[in-house]
């Protein structure tokens, strides 16, 4: 592997203070060593920046938003902006990467040309960083990847867990800043980039901690957050992306996750 790679690290932080350094730790301790970690602070109102400020690594560019976007697509998309690196990753300033996760996804890019996107597997933490189990975030893709493909799982389910994700730095995409997207962001991304030819390829391997946290604004198992999976079907049909029969398919079955949720909720 080139040595010389530059990857540049994309953290939006907001009121991270309890998690950012052990989230800064985990890139410090990579085994790849090459690489530029850009916190993008979102206005936090705990000391999450002094935090960051006291951290002794010239990789480590701190950058202060003027006013609170209200979720992480700006955030991300400012870290893009003031990327150098031939490769992009990304990283929630609560979750920590296991230390070789760089070494190996990097392994897969520079052996195959024909992969845009590596993602990986995940360990589950708690608020006190206990492992508490696995990420299933392929029960879906799974279930349908003989019947289907890759482009229209992801319009089902979003597989790809940003957190894990390493690609290749050569798209204009950016995130969607839509406030509608708020906490979809990250999947509205996957699937603009997927259908615009890029290719992912999922690492049979644990390569993060992934926190739980019940009071995340990622959580999307809410109706307010299903609901928003309509207006984001609305804009893929609008945009071409979808047919009107995919269109109404994937609203049919949201709809019914919907129904299912709540009756599954009564008892």
């Amino acid at each position: 592997m080139n040595e010389e790679i530059l990857v540049s690290i994309i953290t939006p932080m907001y009121n991270a203070e309890k998690y950012i350094l052990q989230t800064v730790k985990s890139v410090i301790d990579q085994t790849y060593q090459n690489w530029e970690m850009l916190i993008v602070d979102n206005c936090s109102l705990d000391e999450s920046r002094t935090v960051v400020e006291n951290i002794a690594d010239p990789r480590i560019k701190l950058i202060k938003l003027e006013y609170n976007s209200g979720g992480p697509a700006r955030p991300r998309n400012i870290g893009l902006e003031n990327a150098k690196g031939e490769y992009i990753a990304f990283l929630d300033a609560d979750d920590v990467w296991l230390p070789e996760k760089l070494e190996k996804q990097l392994a897969v890019l520079s052996e195959f040309d024909n992969i845009d996107i590596v993602h990986s597997l995940a360990y589950t933490i708690d608020i006190h960083s206990n492992k508490i189990g696995k990420f299933n975030n392929q029960k879906t893709f799974n279930k349908l990847k003989y019947l289907m493909n890759d482009f229209f799982i992801l319009t089902l389910s979003n597989y790809i867990n940003i957190n894990t994700a390493i690609m290749r730095n050569n798209s204009k995409i950016k995130f969607r800043e839509d406030p509608h997207l708020v906490a979809l962001e990250d999947w509205a991304f996957w699937i603009d980039n997927v259908y615009s030819g890029k290719k992912p390829y999922l690492m049979n391997l644990n390569l993060i901690d992934y926190r739980i946290d019940i009071n995340s604004i990622s959580d999307r198992k809410t109706d307010k957050s299903y609901r928003k999976a309509f207006y984001l079907y609305a804009l893929l049909l609008n945009e071409e992306k979808i047919s009107l029969g995919r269109f109404l398919f994937n609203s049919t079955v949201n709809l019914i996750k919907i129904i299912f949720k709540n009756v599954k909720s009564k008892y």
